[in-house]
């Protein structure tokens, strides 16, 4: 069912025959013109970015402080978390503990109510499931998912061949290679000498050794790409971080307790969208700008005069001032200062046969 809210004023509403308050029991019985409405309730859509950063360890890590002198690298794989941005923004929602069914006027089936109603419809918030998030990784680098060294060696062994020639024996030197399996040391030290010869080949360009006058493009791409490849061959040994961007949104609606869950969040865990009271919580706080007990007394008093009478009229909701702020512990992480907030507003009851009201400025149509 499409839910939106509707603020036309081109038209006024015709009196009303009835407005019931849903549910009823199954002994009401509606006209066949009618319409459906609740009041708004103001919702937070809070927009969360976190980096996933992803640190994996060099296959040469073990080897690192010996053959290169490096000690700060990445010593094991792990995942850590950084909150990036917080962005909250107010949205309308039908309030379905208030909903209403209005029985149409004649007046109203004459001037086509429904046919101008639904015609002139604005869409306030679509349909969504909460929480949602939109992931998008960062493969490893090719040079590392595919680096690959010989495993194995050739090794020349020398010893004495006895041999018998007319007769005669002698001792004659000779050699035979073999391949051998490399041990891990050896792979990191052949990784670390390409480290070397990479660096020498940089120095010998950029000192002209080669005396070739090369176009600036080309010596530029020449030394670009000899500083990525140290940088990859370093990182066999120091390890490498890939930061991904993860996007994370939930809705919350702030009740009469004005201090709502939002979320969680840490740096070993990330983001949760359940926002239980932890020190890790972030809270939606919502504080009205002024408080409408006085009015609610005096409707009170109201109602009990022996003359009153219950009018039967639109009910509607006016939206309250509100400070909207984002916490974390003490701290406010997002401040959206002063926002309407529908649902810290008094309910009223309007006469019935208001000829000259637009209900359509205070409600969400269904």
């Amino acid at each position: 069912m499409l839910l939106c809210f509707v603020a036309v004023s081109f038209f006024s509403v015709a009196a009303q025959k009835s407005v019931v308050k849903l549910p009823v029991d199954s002994t009401y019985v509606f006209g066949s013109d009618y319409f459906i409405y609740a009041l708004p309730q103001t919702a937070f859509q809070i927009d969360v970015v976190v980096m996933q950063n992803r640190e994996v360890k060099g296959i040469y890590a073990d080897y690192a402080s010996k053959l290169l002198g490096l000690n700060n690298i990445v010593t094991q794989n792990r995942t850590t978390y950084t909150l990036k941005s917080v962005t909250v923004t107010p949205v309308t929602l039908p309030d379905e503990d208030y909903v209403y069914a209005v029985e149409l006027s004649s007046a109203q089936k004459k001037n086509h109510f429904l046919n101008k109603l639904y015609e002139n419809q604005i869409v306030a918030v679509k349909d969504a499931e909460y929480p949602t998030h939109d992931f998008s990784t960062q493969p490893i680098p090719d040079f590392f998912r595919y680096y690959s060294d010989l495993a194995y060696m050739e090794q020349e062994n020398s010893y004495v061949e006895t041999q018998i020639v007319d007769g005669v024996v002698r001792q004659v030197p000779a050699s035979r290679v073999q391949k051998v399996t490399k041990t891990s040391e050896q792979k990191a030290q052949e990784a670390a000498d390409m480290i070397d010869k990479i660096r020498k080949d940089r120095y010998a360009l950029l000192a002209g050794e080669q005396e070739v006058a090369y176009q600036p493009e080309a010596f530029n791409k020449m030394i670009e790409e000899l500083n990525e490849l140290e940088k990859n061959y370093i990182g066999l040994f120091a390890g490498f971080t890939i930061s991904d961007e993860v996007h994370y949104q939930v809705v919350v609606i702030s009740g009469q307790a004005n201090i709502t869950p939002a979320f969680s969040f840490t740096s070993n865990d990330g983001f949760s969208a359940d926002g239980g009271a932890t020190a890790d919580t972030y809270y939606l706080t919502v504080s009205p700008q002024y408080s409408i007990e006085p009015v609610s007394v005096f409707a009170s008093k109201q109602k009990s005069g022996k003359k009153y009478t219950e009018p039967n009229g639109y009910r509607i909701r006016r939206p309250v001032p509100c400070d909207v702020n984002l916490n974390h512990g003490h701290d406010v992480v997002y401040s959206m200062g002063l926002c309407p907030v529908y649902q810290f507003g008094k309910i009223e009851t309007l006469p019935a046969g208001n000829d000259d009201f637009d209900v359509t400025k205070f409600a969400v149509i269904y």
